[in-house]
């Protein structure tokens, strides 16, 4: 008896221990997957690429910019890129650093942080940004990923700003 039950023990113990490796490699492999994402999303937008990173987005995405009001779905989300390329802002550089990947079924929660460069006209010099970000992104059929709800915001309050 004992010895069935010392067995099953470490039968468990083993499998817990499997459990465990098989769940942080998934998280380093989905923190692999999204910041690799992030520098092909990084390198389109100063290239001014905004068809692309469209691709990233599921139709239904919601965007919650910064100071700004909410984008509810692909064509929303669309416009505001377009508007903010007509006005002639152009982004020089930007990074993005994860920080936490969390999974949640199909869905996974990004927590990061930012550096954005950007010029626009009238403006006299560069404006950067530094400030934190939350991502979550939908695993599709096909085992890529798209955001379906995006919010970013600035480390400087505006009021403080002189």
């Amino acid at each position: 008896m004992k010895t069935t039950t010392f067995r099953l023990l470490m039968v468990l113990t083993t499998l817990t221990c499997v459990l465990i490796t098989t769940s942080a490699q998934t998280v380093d492999d989905l923190k692999a997957k999204i910041e690799k994402i992030n520098k092909e999303m990084a390198q389109a937008m100063v290239e001014g690429n905004t068809q692309k990173n469209l691709g990233l987005y599921t139709a239904d995405a919601i965007s919650m910019p910064n100071q700004a009001k909410m984008l509810e779905g692909i064509a929303a989300i669309k416009k505001s890129a377009e508007d903010m390329t007509a006005m002639g802002m152009k982004i020089n550089s930007f990074e993005a650093k994860t920080l936490h990947v969390k999974p949640y079924g199909n869905m996974i929660v990004e927590i990061g942080k930012f550096k954005i460069n950007l010029s626009i006209p009238g403006m006299p010099e560069n404006i950067e940004e530094v400030g934190k970000y939350l991502t979550i992104w939908e695993k599709q059929t096909d085992g890529s990923l798209k955001i379906k709800v995006e919010t970013w915001n600035s480390d400087t309050n505006p009021m403080e700003q002189h």
